[in-house]
Parts: C-alpha cells; sequence; structure tokens
C-alpha cells in the first residue's frame, strides 16, 4: 500500500462532527516551491512543534528539542547559528532544517509553517525560505486572500484555490534564490495556522487543477472588488492578455460585489498630507530619487485626472508642483498617494479645494471597488457561489475563454 501525505483539518469550532480528513497520494508528482517567509538585517529565530535537525550541506550543526528555539545571525556574508542557551555553534553559508515527522509545524515569529526550512545571506539580508509542496502552500493561501468562507460559499473557495494554484506554477521561479513572496508581491501566504476547514477541503477537492488557455496555465489575477466593472489587462499593466478582459460584475439585477465594503468609498486627504505623500513617494515609484531634492522646495498645486480607460478607471493623472510636473498611471497613483490612507483602487473621480494662494486645502477621492480590477473579483465570486454557480462557472466567468484542467 502507497504511503500517503495526510492532511487532517479540525472542523470549526461552530461544528460538532469528527476531524476530517483528505489524502493526497505520494505518486501525485506534486511541484514543490520555495516562498520566502522573513527578511532581517540582523537576526531570526525558529523553533518547531517537533524536534528537528540544523545542517550545512554535510554537516549536522545541531538537534533541536521540541519547542526549543534557534536563533540566525548575520555574520558577514554568512549565518551564525546559536542554540537555545545563546551559544554559538559556527557560521556556515547557509543552513537547512528539516525533521523526518510529517507533523513537524515550524514556527517564526506568530505564524506555524508545513515542510522545512532554508536560511541563506544574500544582499546584506538573512533569508528565510519555507520549503514545501503546492498543495500546503495553497492551503495557507486561500484563506488568506478570499477569507474563512462559510461552507455555502466553498465554490468561490474552490475558484481561489485554482486561481492561486495556477498563479504559482506560472511564476515558479520568478526570483533568483526562491520562488514567491509571501506577501500581495505574489500572494498573501501565512502558514498552517491560517488554515480552515471549508477552505482546505476546497484545496484537496481540486487537487491538481489549474485554469489553462491554450493548454497552458493563465495569469490567475485576482484581487477583492471590482466596484462594478473589471478592467482590461492591456490598460492597466500595457499587457494584452485574451482571457483577462473588461466585463461587468452585473448577472441579471445584481452587482456580484456590491456586499463589498470598498464597492463605493472616499478619502481625503489635507493638503499639506498629500503634498508630503507625494514628495516622498513620487521619485520611488517613478524611480527618480535624484528628483527628491528637486522636488523639496517646491509646492502641490494641482492633481488633474487626463484620461480614463474604457473601464473608467484613471489611466493618466498629472502631478503639478511650482516648477514641474509628471503624468502617472492610475496604478502608479495607488503607490504615489499610498501612506495612512490608500487610494483602493484606479476607478475615481477627486475633488480639490484651494487656499487662497492656490496650494492644495484638501483632496477628496470618491471611488469604486479595491484592488487593480484585473481578473477575479473576489467578492463577485463569494456572491455567485451562494447563488448557485459552480467553481468552474465563476473561473470561467473572470477568465473567459480558459478551462479547467488537472495537471496531477
Amino acid at each position: 500500500m502507497k504511503n500517503k501525505i495526510v492532511f487532517a483539518m479540525l472542523a470549526l469550532a461552530a461544528c460538532s462532527g469528527p476531524m476530517v480528513t483528505r489524502s493526497v497520494p505520494d505518486d501525485a508528482a506534486i511541484p514543490r516551491l520555495k516562498v520566502l517567509i522573513n527578511s532581517s538585517f540582523h537576526s531570526v529565530s525558529l523553533s518547531a512543534t517537533e524536534a528537528f535537525a540544523v545542517k550545512a550541506g554535510d554537516v549536522e550543526v545541531t538537534y533541536v528539542s521540541k519547542d526549543d528555539k534557534i536563533e540566525l545571525r548575520k555574520n558577514a556574508d554568512k549565518l551564525e547559528v546559536f542554540d537555545n542557551q545563546g551559544r554559538s555553534l559556527g557560521a556556515y553559508p547557509g543552513v537547512i532544517m528539516a525533521a523526518k515527522s510529517r507533523d513537524l509545524r515550524f514556527r517564526s515569529g506568530d505564524r506555524t509553517y508545513r515542510g522545512l526550512m532554508s536560511a541563506v545571506v544574500d544582499n546584506g539580508k538573512i533569508l528565510v525560505i519555507n520549503e514545501l509542496d503546492l498543495e500546503s502552500y495553497v492551503l495557507g493561501v486561500v484563506p488568506n486572500e478570499i477569507g474563512k468562507l462559510p461552507e455555502a460559499q466553498i465554490e468561490a473557495a474552490k475558484a481561489q484555490a485554482i486561481a492561486a494554484r495556477t498563479y504559482a506554477i506560472k511564476n515558479k521561479g520568478k526570483y533568483k534564490l526562491y520562488d514567491l513572496q509571501d506577501d500581495v508581491s505574489d500572494q498573501a501566504y501565512f502558514g498552517a495556522g491560517t488554515e480552515s476547514e471549508v477552505t482546505s477541503r476546497a484545496v484537496l477537492e481540486t487537487l491538481g487543477e489549474v485554469s489553462v488557455f491554450n493548454d497552458k496555465p493563465i495569469d490567475a489575477f485576482f484581487y477583492s472588488t471590482a466596484g462594478g466593472m473589471t478592467a482590461n489587462a492591456h490598460e492597466v499593466w500595457k499587457n494584452g492578455i485574451p482571457y483577462l478582459k473588461s466585463i461587468s460584475t452585473k448577472i441579471g439585477d445584481k452587482n456580484m460585489d456590491a456586499n463589498s465594503p470598498h464597492y463605493r468609498w472616499e478619502v481625503t486627504w489635507i493638503g499639506e498630507d498629500i503634498e508630503k505623500l507625494v514628495k516622498t513617494n513620487l521619485p520611488m515609484v517613478l524611480k527618480i530619487m535624484d528628483d527628491t531634492t528637486k522636488l523639496k522646495p517646491q509646492r502641490l498645486y494641482n492633481l488633474a485626472i487626463l484620461s480614463r480607460d474604457s473601464s473608467q478607471r484613471v489611466k493618466e493623472l498629472k502631478i503639478g508642483f511650482t516648477n514641474d510636473f509628471y503624468i502617472v498611471t492610475g496604478e502608479q497613483a495607488r503607490r504615489i498617494f499610498k501612506g495612512d490612507k490608500i487610494l483602493y483602487s484606479s476607478l475615481f473621480k477627486m475633488d480639490l479645494e484651494r487656499n487662497p494662494d492656490g496650494t492644495l486645502a484638501k483632496v477628496i477621492c470618491k471611488g469604486a471597488g479595491y484592488g487593480h480590477g484585473v481578473g477575479m473579483c473576489q467578492y463577485s465570486a463569494r456572491a455567485m457561489a451562494l447563488e448557485g454557480y459552480s467553481y468552474k462557472q465563476i473561473l470561467n466567468f473572470f477568465y473567459r475563454g480558459t478551462s479547467v484542467k488537472k495537471m496531477y
């Protein structure tokens, strides 16, 4: 009888049923991923729920008991390893931490992780990388991207599982030392501690399924809320993708994402605050740091929407200072205006109030949606699940002309 990787999932607290288990055959040829979960200029600490070994190449550095911590400190271009009593165990180019037990969960900060850990120093930082199979990774993505959904929305969770799995396969090898990052640069992956029964069932019941176009994994982009209309990929990123077209999220007489808290929104900045924000962020976003000094003495006089795309998202925005002006895209504007407050999407209109000298006293943005707007709207997917749509119907609604294929 073949060995099996068994994922055991506790029932939700509100349920009184027994533990739910699903099995994944060892011969399923599940790809493995390396996910960056932590980076530090100084040190990181790790522990685990079971004893584990720390190795540097063929050298066994130490054996760490259950719940004991190990600390990794940067020492020039190497990692210096310290045991639970603070004793140095030597410095190495990199280390791998693993155990034979499948029940082991590593701890980093307040999160726990399946798989094994590795660490290395790169560009002056300690990089901690979680190495695990793709399905375990998706288990830790789905509840953090679409939420810990109830049973009634499991079809939305399945759609998210396929989108997350497809994104991971499409972007494997994106970086030099690892495949993906654990944040919105790629996907929100918070490890095993965030898994839930419904989302885990959704992952395992769609095991190995991905969205394809012309038999190849798609760019499975997704986001929170469309605001009533999704965006054309080529208008947002100048990248024409045939299955990522602008569509209405209205089905019949219902806007599917109308229940989102960001379906409609309003954000207001005081003139001085947004001037500081723009002066700080604009040079970084446009990669013109030399302009920082030039902008410092200037005043912000104007913000003007110049054009919109076919989904009515801001295409070009003019930012005018005393002597200089810049024209940015709507997505660049979202990054430039990012501070304590944010532009939730580029689907917005802007009202200005001025001081007597013409500078900005107040900037009021009224908008719709949350995110870039390309691909699957998660709030719409949740509503569609409640309306009885299957995960395949949800995926085909947002990724037009695609199909679901089982890769393993």
